[in-house]
C-alpha cells in the first residue's frame, strides 16, 4: 500500500513539474477557435492548464512559484545525484568500509527526503492556486494518467512475458498450445 502511495506521489510530482515547467516557456496565446478537442481523447500533460481552465492570473502565480522553486529544486536534485554517486563509489570501492557505506546511505536518504520536501511544498503552493472545481478536475486528470501508466506497464509486462524464450521444448510446446 505504501508503495502505491509513493508511486502515486512521484507520478503526481512529475506530472505537475512537467506541466508547470512547460507553461513557463509558453506565451499566453488563446487557443484557435476552430479547434474542437475530442472529449474522449486522453489528456496529455502539456494540455493540463487548458483542461483545468486556469485564468491568466493563476498561470502567472504558478509561473512565479516555479521560478522561485526551480533553483531550489535544481540544488537539491544535484545534492541527491552527488549523494548517489558517493554511495556507489563507496559500495564499489576496492576496499570497502561498512561505516562509510552506512554514512553515505544516510546522506542519500537525507537528500531524497529533501527532494520530496521541496516537491511537496511546491505542489501544495500550486494546489492553493486552484479553485475547488479545478482541483476536482485535476484529480480526475491525474487518475486518468495513472490508469494510462498502469495500462502501459501491464502492456509492457505482457510483451516481456511473450518474448521470454522457453527453457526447453516441452515448455515451448506448452506455450504454443496456450496461444492456440
Amino acid at each position: 500500500m505504501k508503495k502505491r502511495y509513493f508511486f502515486s506521489f512521484i507520478i503526481t510530482g512529475l506530472l505537475m513539474l512537467m506541466t508547470f515547467s512547460i507553461v513557463n516557456g509558453q506565451e499566453q496565446v488563446p487557443p484557435p477557435e476552430n479547434q474542437n478537442p475530442n472529449p474522449n481523447q486522453t489528456v496529455r500533460p502539456f494540455k493540463i492548464f487548458e483542461e483545468l481552465g486556469l485564468t491568466p492570473e493563476q498561470i502567472q502565480q504558478i509561473r512565479r512559484i516555479n521560478q522561485e522553486r526551480k533553483p531550489i529544486m535544481q540544488e537539491v536534485q544535484q545534492k541527491l545525484r552527488e549523494a548517489t554517486r558517493n554511495l556507489d563509489l563507496a559500495i564499489y570501492a576496492d576496499i570497502t568500509n561498512e561505516d562509510d557505506i552506512k554514512s553515505r546511505m544516510k546522506d542519500m536518504q537525507l537528500a531524497q527526503a529533501e527532494v520530496i520536501r521541496v516537491r511537496t511544498l511546491t505542489e501544495y503552493q500550486i494546489r492553493k492556486v486552484l479553485t475547488p472545481e479545478q482541483l476536482i478536475k485535476f484529480r480526475q486528470l491525474r487518475e486518468q494518467l495513472m490508469q494510462r501508466m498502469e495500462e502501459l506497464k501491464n502492456r509492457k509486462n505482457q510483451d516481456n512475458n511473450r518474448r521470454q524464450r522457453p527453457a526447453n521444448r516441452q515448455q515451448f510446446r506448452k506455450n504454443q498450445n496456450q496461444v492456440q
